[in-house]
């Protein structure tokens, strides 16, 4: 995971980082292709990002650095406009819930206790560039999952993740175990909890999603996966395959 860094929300800051691409070649390679990314394209997309948020009077405070603007771009392709117009969504859902999404603290003791319970490993990066993460359900006690507290170590865990100029170009890909799920974990969920999460991590977060992978799913928990998916970015449940237990998921 990244280092603890404090920084800086002050739009109107005098000057900016220098940006050096520093991944291996392979990672350059993938964002040109795929993000139409380069050297010139990232340095007059970073420029009009900046120059929108300073001229955008909604926006208070904002992170302005190249990693972070970098995510949206990255996510949006290097469409200035529509990078923009997510970034907006972002700083718009941590505003409208701030006690789920804002003010993250992986301090906290039930953070604490969920990243050591083990139900989530980041396993590297395969051969395609894709951060391969691990999620073994499992691991995860109902009584410490329960709302807003399981939605805010996932938003801590994708906010790491972020951080991880790997994760913003290659994407991630999910592997989950379901063997053993205690069907009590989404009991305190209700449809209105569900709906905002699955939102907020599949459609407000510029996180990449690649393929997902899931494994020994309950048929008695089909139903609230079910209601989970139809939160879910379309595009996102075109790539979730589901074996050995259950039938197949989503559209």
């Amino acid at each position: 995971m990244s280092k603890f860094v404090a920084y800086s929300v002050d739009k109107n800051v005098k000057s900016y980082d220098e940006y050096k691409f520093t991944l291996p070649q392979m990672y350059r390679e993938l964002a040109k292709e795929e993000l139409r990314e380069d050297d010139v394209v990232r340095t007059k997309a970073l420029a009009e990002m900046r120059q929108w948020i300073v001229n955008n009077p909604h926006i208070r405070k904002c992170r302005m650095d190249s990693k972070f603007l970098l995510r949206f771009l990255r996510f949006r392709q290097f469409s200035v406009p529509m990078a923009c117009e997510a970034l907006e969504q972002y700083l718009t859902m941590r505003e409208m819930y701030p006690s789920w999404f804002k003010n993250l603290d992986a301090s906290n003791e039930k953070m604490k206790e969920l990243f050591d319970s083990g139900a989530t490993s980041i396993m590297g990066q395969d051969s395609n560039g894709r951060t391969v993460v691990f999620f073994r359900i499992a691991r995860l006690v109902p009584e410490m999952f329960e709302p807003p507290v399981g939605a805010i170590f996932v938003a801590l865990l994708i906010e790491a993740m972020l951080e991880w100029e790997e994760v913003q170009i290659g994407g991630v890909q999910m592997m989950v175990d379901y063997s053993d799920m205690d069907m009590k974990l989404f009991e305190k969920w209700g449809s209105s909890e569900l709906k905002l999460v699955m939102e907020a991590f599949t459609r407000w977060y510029p996180l990449r999603y690649n393929d997902t992978h899931a494994a020994k799913l309950p048929k008695k928990a089909l139903p609230v996966i079910e209601k989970m998916l139809s939160f879910t970015n379309p595009k996102i449940r075109e790539r979730i395959n589901v074996s050995e237990g259950a039938e197949p998921v989503g559209p």
